[in-house]
């Protein structure tokens, strides 16, 4: 017989009682039967013994009530055994979490070595990553000033000599002053889209994986 078995044939049984009690009845059993196990649910029931057995002790309790105090539900084959398999399972759980721990403590020591160097890898490649980006920022901003400066020189140059007499030189050094400031100025443009939008946006990138992290860590330490 199954639990499902014994719990429909028990609640037929006990359809002649008052539906309240029958209802509180029932939840112990199952609430009984949650507690031992599915690996113990064969003993459970040889244990309690039969359907019939059970609700006679129900209705026995309800006819002369409990003078012991105990519940409709619990009939006295049933008393004590309930609370003793849950504290067995939760001293298995128990159990089953230390030795997980204990299990990831031995593996991080024996492959120590190995996640080191990973770590240490990849702490070298977000230290060259960021030297990378900070040196191609300070070449963008010492390009900009370049440009700027040297594309205002070239163009005060040019208008100078265009005006002693050096028309096409002039003409020229206008043309190249007026090309490099463009280009110092797209490069501002460049640096000021960098700073305002890309920065930050890679700040919040590192932000958010950081935070969905320790979140997780703290759920599986909760579910634990």
């Amino acid at each position: 017989m199954t639990k499902e078995q014994f719990l429909f044939q028990l609640e037929q049984k006990l359809l002649d009682i008052p539906e309240d009690e029958r209802a509180e009845a029932m939840e112990y059993y199952r609430d009984y039967f949650n507690d031992a196990g599915s690996e113990n649910e064969e003993q459970v029931i040889v244990e309690l013994g039969s359907p019939d057995k059970v609700a006679a002790s129900i209705k026995e309790g309800l006819r002369g009530g409990r003078e012991d105090g105990s519940t409709v539900g619990q009939p006295p084959q049933a008393r004590g055994t309930a609370g003793s398999y849950s504290e067995a399972n939760q001293g298995r759980k128990q159990t089953d979490a230390r030795s997980k721990w204990i299990l990831i403590i031995l593996v991080a020591v024996f492959t120590f070595p190995v996640w080191i160097g990973a770590v240490g890898a990849l702490f070298g490649v977000l230290v060259a990553v960021v030297a990378t980006v900070f040196g191609l920022l300070i070449a963008a901003v010492a390009l900009a000033a370049a440009g700027l400066v040297a594309g205002v020189v070239c163009f005060i140059v040019g208008i100078v000599r265009f005006f002693t007499g050096g028309f096409v030189t002039g003409l020229m050094t206008v043309s190249v002053g007026l090309l490099l400031f463009a280009m110092g100025c797209l490069c501002t443009a460049a640096l000021i889209f960098v700073v305002g939008q890309v920065f930050p946006w890679m700040i919040r990138g590192l932000s958010n994986l950081l935070h969905n992290g320790l979140r997780k860590r703290k759920k599986v330490k909760m579910n634990e």
